[in-house]
């Protein structure tokens, strides 16, 4: 039997992430007082200034009333590389 490479895998959306952010009527200080990160580091992933670390997914999806996979997109893996 042989394993077939994976083509794809999930990764954190930072349009998502701002989309979500932006539509979930809360402010940027109560998202990250959720969050326990400060405002200023949710103002850098709304502008996308930052990559979002995937520590913070499930208490984003937490406080945006929202699935964790809603803020994951599919993205394929490079020829050469292996996902661990």
């Amino acid at each position: 039997m042989t394993l077939e490479r994976a083509q794809y895998m999930m990764v954190l959306s930072s349009v998502r992430l701002r989309s979500a952010i932006c539509t979930s009527g809360k402010s940027q200080k109560e998202i990250a007082e959720w969050c326990w990160c400060s405002d200023r580091q949710i103002r850098n992933w709304i502008r996308e200034d930052t990559n979002v670390g995937v520590s913070f997914l499930y208490s984003l999806a937490d406080c945006l009333d929202c699935r964790p996979e809603d803020l994951l997109i599919a993205a394929a893996i490079p020829e050469g590389r292996e996902c661990v």
